[in-house]
């Protein structure tokens, strides 16, 4: 994966943050985004930047066209393309079955 392009959305934490951090270990550059926690992505990118890899947080809810425009186009611009696609944002939703 040298020098491929990630983008990896829900990448702070949990899923996301050991997908992040495996594309990064073998040598991918990696954008995630992170909708809410800025500690947690600032905390991931200095972890990958020690360990001799490249990754650069993204803030925006993946929900909305728009911000997910705004983050492809940032990186884009920082890389200049993307070749890879990890989807692993998601939502949790505590209700009963019916009530969802």
């Amino acid at each position: 994966l040298k020098d491929q392009v990630a983008v990896v959305t829900g990448g702070s934490r949990g899923i996301g943050r050991g997908i992040v951090q495996a594309l990064c270990k073998e040598g991918a550059k990696v954008a995630f985004v992170y909708k809410g926690s800025a500690d947690a992505a600032k905390a991931l990118e200095a972890e990958v930047t020690a360990a001799g890899g490249v990754a650069k947080a993204h803030q925006a809810d993946v929900a909305d066209p728009a911000a997910a425009d705004r983050v492809v186009e940032a990186v884009l611009a920082d890389w200049g393309r993307v070749d890879i696609l990890v989807n692993n944002a998601g939502v949790i939703r505590d209700k009963l079955f019916l009530q969802m």
